[in-house]
C-alpha cells in the first residue's frame, strides 16, 4: 500500500526525524529525494539529542537524488526489482520535478501518467511525501493525477497538532520506530 502525505516544506525533515529511532535500531530506508530536501544535519542532531550515534543512524539511509522527472521515473521503475516487499521506501517531494518550470508542458503531460504508474507499482512499504507548492493550474492537475495512484492520501497542516507515524497511517514505519 502506497501512502501519500501532503504537507508544507517541513514535512520531509519531520518524517526523517520521526524515523530516527527505527534507524538507530538498524532499520534501513531507501530515501528518494526528488525535492532536494534531505536534511542530514537535522537527522544527525535528532540522533545525537536522543543519545544515538549519528553516523550509525545516517548509515541506515540509502539516499538517491534524481535531478529531473525522467530520472525520477527511472528510479521509481527500478525500485520494484531492487527492494524487497519489507524494505521501507520514502519518495520525498516527487511533484517538485513535475512542477519544474524548465520541464516543458508537453513533457510534463507525457510524464505524469508514467509517474503515476511508477508510484502505483512501488513496493507495499512505501510513503510518498508531497510538499505543497504554487504552480500553474495545469501542472497542479497533473500532480493530482499522479497522487491519485496512491492507495491513501493524507493532508497535514502544522496546526493539526502532534504528529505521529501511526496517525499518518504509516503502520509499517511506526512499528519499526516503536
Amino acid at each position: 500500500m502506497v501512502h501519500t502525505v501532503v504537507g508544507s516544506s517541513w514535512l520531509p525533515a519531520w518524517f526523517l526525524s520521526a524515523l530516527c529511532p527505527a534507524l538507530e535500531r538498524g532499520m534501513s530506508v531507501r530515501w528518494i529525494d526528488a525535492g532536494n530536501r534531505f536534511d542530514a544535519y537535522g537527522l544527525g542532531r535528532t540522533a545525537r539529542d536522543s543519545g544515538a550515534d549519528p553516523r550509525r543512524v545516517l548509515n541506515h539511509v540509502r539516499l538517491a537524488r534524481p535531478f529531473n522527472a525522467f530520472q525520477l521515473e527511472s528510479m521509481l521503475g527500478r525500485l520494484g526489482s531492487e527492494t524487497g516487499p519489507e524494505d521501507p521506501v520514502v519518495v520525498s517531494d516527487p511533484l517538485a520535478l513535475l512542477y519544474d518550470e524548465e520541464l516543458p508542458d508537453e513533457e510534463a503531460r507525457r510524464l505524469a501518467p508514467r509517474l503515476a504508474r511508477a508510484l502505483k507499482a512501488l513496493p507495499s512499504n512505501c510513503v510518498v511525501l508531497t510538499v505543497e507548492r504554487q504552480t500553474s493550474p495545469e501542472r497542479a492537475a497533473l500532480g493530482e493525477a499522479v497522487l491519485a495512484a496512491s492507495d491513501r492520501v493524507v493532508s497535514l497542516a502544522e496546526q493539526d497538532g502532534p504528529l505521529s507515524l501511526t496517525a499518518l497511517g504509516c503502520a509499517e514505519f511506526a512499528l519499526a520506530s516503536a
